[in-house]
């Protein structure tokens, strides 16, 4: 009886520290993509830029007088001519520094512990959400046209960007200001990297005002109670 208490014991005991690392490893292994069709991804696509831009565009952070959205109709990417996609994300994961984002802990328990709350550190982003954002970040192409803005917007190509004060021939195209009054400048976006299950998103962003007017951001979004919101951003650059 003793020795069948004793092998009842060790068969629990190996029963949860089974559990314990099958339950981690499912809540945290990548998930394929396969369930994820173009029409949901895109949508998502949608719903991450409208909420960047009420972020970049909100009162606090908009210029008095701004009427208007004048958008980029090119994505932004950091493909260069000739570099391979490997090589593109390889530069912007060393640029970015994903490794500042890391969990200040992250044993089994605090795995097994997050599965069962459900809870994340603030701040910190699965690995395949920047895996997919590395990718998204080297591919070009042209902006969505089919997300929400709370103001009325353009979209127009870099090349016909001349702000004033930049030398503009007398006979070419007008400067920004007179083609767009009411609008601070331009705002542009790269494609986003999302989570297996779309409920992380990173997205590039920025907005030039002139030859030295501007910024850039790396921003991470959270999915809450079905909407996307703003979990933290990083200044890329500025001028």
């Amino acid at each position: 009886m003793v020795r069948q208490n004793h092998l009842r014991l060790w068969i629990g005991i190996a029963a949860c520290v089974a559990a314990g690392i099958a339950l981690p490893w499912w809540f945290y292994a990548p998930r394929p993509r396969d369930n994820l069709n173009e029409t949901t991804v895109r949508a998502a696509e949608d719903e991450v830029y409208a909420t960047v831009e009420r972020d970049m565009t909100t009162p606090a952070n908009r210029e008095v007088g701004v009427a208007l959205l004048v958008f980029s109709d090119e994505l932004l990417s950091d493909r260069k001519a000739a570099a391979d996609t490997e090589a593109c994300k390889e530069d912007v994961r060393n640029r970015v520094r994903w490794d500042v984002d890391a969990l200040p802990y992250d044993s089994l328990f605090d795995k097994v512990y997050r599965f069962l709350t459900r809870s994340r550190v603030h701040g910190w982003v699965r690995t395949e959400t920047v895996e997919d954002f590395l990718l998204k970040s080297c591919s070009t192409g042209h902006l969505s046209r089919t997300f929400h803005t709370d103001l009325p917007r353009s979209f127009i190509a870099s090349e016909n960007v001349l702000f004033e004060g930049w030398p503009i021939k007398k006979n070419g195209p007008p400067s920004f200001e007179k083609l767009f009054p009411g609008a601070g400048g331009v705002i542009s976006f790269s494609r986003v990297g999302f989570d297996t299950e779309l409920d992380e998103a990173m997205v590039s962003a920025s907005f030039v005002c002139g030859g030295l007017c501007g910024e850039g951001w790396h921003y991470f979004l959270k999915k809450r109670r079905g909407r996307w919101e703003v979990a933290s951003k990083r200044m890329a650059w500025v001028s």
